[in-house]
């Protein structure tokens, strides 16, 4: 091919990536909608490989020149370092977030039924027989659960501070991985983050069933709730993402099943981000109320804060960022 018609051919993708190209240098990648990325990435791979070609068969030519140019910028547009906007990922957090949670809400609320599910059973089929229950059920390293005996004191049923720390640590460390491979468990077409969700409610269920049986409920509550009102929320949002996930995968539509996993991936990172916070304000929590001695919280003071910190994340989720478009509308199939 001559150089005049490898021009003329080639001309109008460049002219239209030089178009999209000002859109992404004057507004940032952001200001594309999903097509018009994927646009984008398309027509910078074919000028990144005219440009290899224009390089092999042609010495000095100013088309070289114009084609370094271009795909130059188009990289420093997709790869350079910005500033941080520090007042912009507050103003996210504040008002964007909420919006992609209640985007997302179905999907919330199917990992919410499948948690809740999980949890009757647990505690039903423990209650009704404990021994079960502790074999298969409850982890090992929790020797501790056990009913008091006949007679006993009311100082011998309750959990010593140690106790209650090792309880609280197992949560802990149990709902921040779930969080994530729940996440990560859409891959599985969603049957892995349904069978996770189901199963950590099996294993709470199972857990408040012998805390019941031992006299020990407060106890449980009071050890779980002050940070469980928003761990337990961040497993059901990783799951909620996983969802997301495996939705992409099922429908891929308009796009080939890659592209619409990178797209819906892009929206479940968004989705899933919104753990972190929950899960660093659930350990001081955690260490500050659920840990603390009952001469300095009584049982009515971490309940209390519990049902606080329930109220402020459900004001958070449902009442703010209304009006904020913080992801493209997706299109009809």
């Amino acid at each position: 091919m001559d150089l005049s018609t490898f021009i003329q051919q080639r001309r109008p993708e460049w002219r239209r990536l030089e178009d999209v190209l000002a859109r992404v240098e004057g507004s940032g990648l952001r200001s594309l909608d999903d097509e018009q990325a994927v646009e984008f990435g398309r027509l910078y791979r074919r000028a990144a490989s005219d440009l290899n070609q224009a390089q092999t068969f042609v010495s000095g030519d100013a088309t070289v020149q114009y084609l370094n140019d271009l795909v130059a910028r188009c990289y420093l547009a997709i790869y350079a370092r910005t500033k941080v906007d520090l007042w912009g990922l507050v103003r996210y957090l504040f008002w964007g977030y909420p919006a992609v949670f209640r985007r997302y809400l179905p999907h919330v609320l199917l990992a919410t039924a499948l948690f809740t599910v999980g949890t009757l059973f647990g505690f039903l089929a423990s209650y009704f027989d404990r021994d079960v229950a502790r074999a298969f059920l409850l982890p090992t390293d929790m020797p501790t659960i056990q009913p008091a005996e006949e007679g006993a004191e009311d100082d011998d049923r309750l959990l010593n501070p140690d106790q209650l720390t090792e309880f609280s640590s197992f949560l802990f460390t149990n709902n921040v991985s779930v969080s994530l491979f729940a996440f990560a468990l859409g891959i599985t077409l969603g049957i892995g983050t349904a069978w996770l969700l189901f199963y950590n409610g099996v294993l709470m269920g199972a857990l408040g069933a012998v805390f019941v049986e031992a006299g020990q409920f407060t106890a449980f509550a009071t050890g779980i709730l002050p940070h469980g009102v928003l761990e337990i929320p961040a497993i059901l949002i990783g799951g909620a993402a996983g969802f997301v996930l495996a939705q992409g995968i099922i429908r891929a539509r308009p796009w080939p099943r890659l592209e619409e996993l990178a797209r819906t991936g892009k929206q479940a990172l968004m989705l899933v981000a919104g753990c972190f916070p929950l899960l660093a304000v659930a350990a001081i929590l955690e260490a500050g109320v659920a840990r603390a001695p009952d001469w300095f919280l009584s049982s009515g003071a971490k309940l209390a804060v519990a049902g606080t910190f329930a109220l402020l994340f459900a004001a958070y989720v449902l009442l703010l960022g209304w009006g904020k478009q913080v992801l493209p509308a997706e299109t009809s199939p």
